[in-house]
């Protein structure tokens, strides 16, 4: 497992009460991964076993709390979560919100 997914998942237990998007979504073609800001596919995937496949209605990703213990989770687009945002060292940030 890639040590960004390590350290994402140790901060995410400690706000135990929200899912969280990761920007990726199979909305163009079903279980084809793709980074929403980039359109480029996904390398790494850490969906829960039976997760990230053909759910038509699920077309985000996220990290999911409970049983799965922030393995990644197909979900619905219009599912409440969180969201994660990345931004490259010493790149100037401005937050929104």
């Amino acid at each position: 497992m890639p040590w960004k997914t390590v350290f994402l998942k140790d901060r995410m237990r400690m706000f135990k009460d929200h899912n969280w998007w990761l920007g990726l979504t199979d909305e163009d073609i079903e279980g084809a991964w793709k980074w929403f800001d980039t359109d480029e596919m996904a390398n790494f995937t850490d969906f829960m076993p039976g997760d990230g496949g053909d759910h038509n209605t699920e077309d985000c990703a996220a990290f999911c709390l409970g049983s799965y213990d922030y393995h990644w989770c197909d979900a619905p687009c219009s599912y409440l979560t969180a969201v994660l945002c990345e931004t490259r060292e010493h790149e100037e940030v401005s937050v929104i919100g």
